[in-house]
């Protein structure tokens, strides 16, 4: 982006102790830290948040836009899915999203940041019709559109959340699709789609929750 002023106008001293007690009081809506500890505090706070890892060559992103992408499960969604994956595998994955197409997943960790734009985003809708907004968002997701995509759409319609471009990779890599869009923030559960943006000049950010979080603990 281009060099622009940055106007901070609430901060905190905390003497070195954790200022993760005073992020409710001023009502955060996204914790980023590059200490994996407080961004696991925070999260179980209930506060959205996330380890971000800042590439050494960044890549040049819109100056005009502000672009955010999110992985789906770990991240907007429970991991609910996921660790049907994880536990029986592909077939009973695919068994179980088309089992519970219309009933909505329960909401991730970083929701509620994802509600929080869309409140920006509305301030450009004029009777209905969506002008020209200076933010955007991406779901990027490993499901695949016709086997499991369905569900993650309907339950955001079910929040009343939209997502601007929602892109179903069905297991394929994300740097190329991360190549295009070119975000400012992404978001994901797992190290490896991390540090795969990361090393393609991406800002991105780990999200330690759900059940990739606790086998990488074994």
């Amino acid at each position: 982006m281009s060099n622009c002023d940055l106007l901070i106008e609430r901060f905190c001293m905390t003497g070195g102790n954790s200022p993760i007690g005073y992020l409710k009081a001023y009502h955060t809506n996204l914790y980023l830290s590059a200490d994996s500890t407080k961004v696991r505090e925070a999260l179980e706070e209930g506060i959205a948040a996330a380890t971000m890892f800042t590439p050494e060559k960044m890549k040049e992103v819109s100056d005009t836009q502000l672009r955010v992408a999110f992985d789906g499960d770990a991240v907007l969604f429970l991991d609910e899915s996921e660790r049907i994956f994880k536990a029986h595998g592909l077939d009973k994955f695919f068994e179980h999203e088309k089992a519970h197409e219309n009933k909505p997943l329960d909401h991730g960790p970083l929701k509620g940041f994802l509600e929080a734009l869309g409140k920006l985003q509305r301030k450009f809708f004029d009777k209905g019709l969506r002008m020209d907004c200076p933010i955007h968002t991406y779901l990027v997701t490993a499901r695949s559109a016709a086997s499991s995509g369905t569900r993650a759409l309907k339950t955001l319609r079910s929040w009343g959340l939209e997502i601007d471009e929602a892109l179903f990779l069905a297991g394929a890599p994300k740097g190329p699709m991360l190549e295009k869009i070119r975000p400012h923030l992404f978001f994901d559960d797992q190290m490896f789609h991390v540090e795969g943006a990361a090393e393609l000049g991406t800002v991105a950010c780990h999200v330690p929750y759900g059940i990739a979080q606790r086998l990488a603990k074994k």
